[in-house]
């Protein structure tokens, strides 16, 4: 009788080891895209002052600024993406359809004229260079499945306050008050 009761309970166990086996674990189903998406929003444009200036001078006077000199402009807020700013620009001059970057510079002569005006509350100002730059914000995600045989996206991080220089040379010069 034990050897009988012993030889069901053994057949009973493989039966159920063998569903057991064959039973689709928790882990399979879809499998998501393990690359990262980034997503570029709140875009902007901005005019960036440069290191290229008159000196100061007192309302009434008009500024004439001739040099031969280069402008640079080092884009803002990118410390904070490390190794992902390249990938990040990349993206962000697809979405603005313009080629931004970490830095510009150019180099050549300009010669511009303007009248400081007299400001409330300014008491001096002088000619500008300002170049064209883009501002946006950059959130990092991943795919991930639902359990629904579906991937939705996952946010690791969202970067705010980047601001890039657009590659081409697009200035624009005015007076900076102080």
């Amino acid at each position: 009788m034990k050897r009988a009761m012993s030889a069901a309970l053994s057949t009973a166990l493989l039966g159920v080891g063998a569903v057991g086996l064959s039973a689709p674990t928790a882990s399979a189903g879809i499998r998501c895209d393990e690359s990262p998406v980034y997503t570029i929003a709140d875009k902007r444009t901005v005019w960036v002052p440069t290191n290229v200036h008159s000196d100061w001078a007192n309302p009434g006077v008009t500024i004439s600024y001739s040099k031969n000199t280069t402008g640079s402009w080092t884009a803002t807020g990118t410390v904070q993406l490390g190794t992902e700013a390249g990938v990040v620009f990349a993206k962000a001059s697809a979405s603005f359809s313009v080629s931004v970057g970490r830095t510009w510079s150019r180099s050549d002569t300009w010669t511009y004229a303007a009248e400081v005006e007299k400001r409330s509350g300014r008491s001096r100002g002088r000619l500008m260079m300002y170049h064209e730059a883009k501002g946006f914000s950059v959130t990092k995600s991943y795919l991930q499945p639902t359990g629904r045989q579906q991937c939705v996206l996952h946010k690791v991080w969202k970067k705010t306050g980047i601001v890039a220089p657009v590659r081409r040379d697009n200035n624009l010069w005015g007076v900076q008050y102080s």
